[in-house]
């Protein structure tokens, strides 16, 4: 695994540390449930935003994750598209039940590719950031220890 590697991967590790971290991933969990629940339910959010009298942009920020979203608006949602809506608490490492297994496979393939992109998207940023440092270093004719030592003093 080269140094790259292991950085990200030490990384991506770290951030499920966060407790903020923790919280965005689970919003993002309920966003996607009522989001699939809403198109399964075969409504658009601009129909939703009819019947629940909403601006659009409120479904919108529910149906994404980008609001807190409250109780209160999970239920108004469920019933609307004719469904309720149940809590499950778990211990912190217990595995959580797979309701669809062809969507929670979509979902892990969708979150693998998007990890394979933030990979790539690293490892261009870190080649550009090599470059410009050298193409820097050139143009001042300083060694790559002289630069270090001005960053040191």
């Amino acid at each position: 695994m080269s140094t790259i590697d292991k950085e990200f991967a030490d990384l991506c590790n770290s951030i499920w540390e966060d407790e903020n971290v923790i919280f965005e991933a689970k919003a993002q969990d309920v966003a996607i449930v009522l989001a699939s629940a809403v198109q399964e339910a075969g409504l658009s959010s601009a129909a939703l935003a009819e019947q629940l009298n909403w601006k659009r942009s409120r479904v919108s920020k529910v149906l994404t994750g980008s609001s807190n979203l409250t109780l209160k608006t999970i239920f108004q949602v469920c019933r609307a598209i004719g469904l309720e809506f149940d809590v499950i608490l778990r211990k912190a490492h217990q595995q959580s039940e797979v309701v669809d297994p062809e969507k929670h496979q979509a979902m892990q393939q969708e979150a693998v590719n998007n990890l394979y992109k933030s990979r790539q998207l690293l490892h261009a940023s870190t080649d550009l950031h090599r470059k410009v440092s050298q193409s820097v270093l050139a143009t001042r004719n300083y060694t790559r220890e002289e630069a270090r030592m001005k960053l040191v003093a």
